[in-house]
């Protein structure tokens, strides 16, 4: 597991249904980890540091991160097992996650113990600081 561990599965999934859909390939767990945290850098690069927080040797585990990560894997994992059939609990968990990556990507949601991303000293400013204000309804004033 890359950012996971076995404990977080486990406390959301039955053991036995991870065992069963990954016993023909051990390293699903990992592909499918490492799919979904991909998925997860993109929705909050704009507010953290994603570097830090998936760092392979110090990452900083946030619960929250961990629990939607953790249920957007199980589903993926219980997907997998073709004879298995995907409850609505399961795909209401992955709409719950989704939703919340979704609140964190619009900066509803801001969690203050994540790293904040650090703002690049080269670069003059982003498009959304040098927006002009302006009254349109004022003929005197020119843009």
């Amino acid at each position: 597991m890359i950012y996971l561990q076995e404990k977080d599965l486990k406390s959301y999934t039955q053991e036995r249904l991870i065992n069963e859909s990954v016993a023909d390939f051990q390293e699903a767990k990992d592909e499918l980890e490492s799919h979904r945290i991909s998925e997860v850098k993109v929705m909050i690069s704009k507010y953290y540091d994603v570097a830090k927080i998936f760092s392979e040797t110090e990452p900083v585990r946030h619960s929250h991160l961990v629990k939607i990560l953790t249920k957007m894997v199980g589903y993926d994992i219980k997907k997998r097992n073709a004879a298995r059939k995907v409850s609505d609990d399961v795909n209401k968990d992955l709409e719950w996650a989704e939703k919340e990556l979704d609140k964190m990507h619009r900066g509803i949601i801001k969690f203050d113990d994540l790293p904040p991303k650090q703002a690049d000293p080269n670069s003059p400013g982003s498009s959304a600081s040098k927006m002009l204000y302006g009254n349109l309804k004022n003929e005197d004033f020119y843009i």
